[in-house]
């Protein structure tokens, strides 16, 4: 099974959201064919990254689900890349109101407070070419703030923060597993780690 497929990621971030899941509720969540569920749920058993409980299946290994994932998937490389003389914040004010989407160690800062990183990363707003935002982006002058470009290489559905769009959670830590980030999870497993200790 490739889990990269869109449809098969849609059921995996459903996984990853729910932790603790039926096929019913994984479908559902998913909003994709209960085919894709049940057999996406049958394959992560079958590696043993799921297992089977009393109502149904849950994560077992954090480590071993996103790797599984990033055995399928490599991050995209940046398509475009821009060192510009505005703020952190300034730059993130631009961006918002042009619908790009925040990604990788970006959209992290909302779920977790572990990782720092200086550069900002963004997904293309619905994967088109920004062109004219970009055109004008390129009167700036050079500075300080690194801004990376992806294109969407499997469908971002994003949520809203405050007047930021961003990644969701599951989608933000698969593309960070997927990437050279994948360390910036870690104290997200621990803490789910302990979480599992205290039941």
């Amino acid at each position: 099974m490739n889990m990269a497929k869109p449809k098969t990621l849609k059921a995996l971030e459903a996984v990853i959201e729910l932790e603790s899941f039926t096929q019913y509720a994984v479908w559902k969540k998913a909003a994709t064919s209960f085919d894709t569920a049940h057999n996406l749920v049958h394959f992560l058993q079958e590696k043993n990254v799921v297992a089977k409980t009393a109502k149904g299946y849950r994560v077992t290994t954090w480590p071993g689900l996103l790797g599984l994932f990033a055995a399928y998937r490599t991050f995209p490389k940046p398509i475009e890349t821009l060192q510009l003389a505005m703020s952190r914040k300034e730059a993130e004010g631009y961006f918002s109101s042009k619908k790009f989407i925040l990604c990788l160690t970006s959209a992290w800062k909302y779920y977790d407070d572990y990782l720092r990183d200086p550069q900002l990363h963004y997904y293309w707003p619905n994967g088109n070419f920004p062109e004219a935002a970009l055109n004008e982006l390129t009167q700036i002058a050079k500075g300080t703030t690194i801004i990376n470009f992806y294109r969407p290489d499997l469908p971002v559905t994003p949520v809203k923060h405050g007047s930021s769009l961003a990644t969701s959670l599951p989608r933000t830590i698969l593309d960070l597993y997927s990437s050279h980030y994948a360390y910036g999870t870690d104290n997200w497993i621990k803490k789910k780690a302990s979480k599992w200790q205290q039941e």
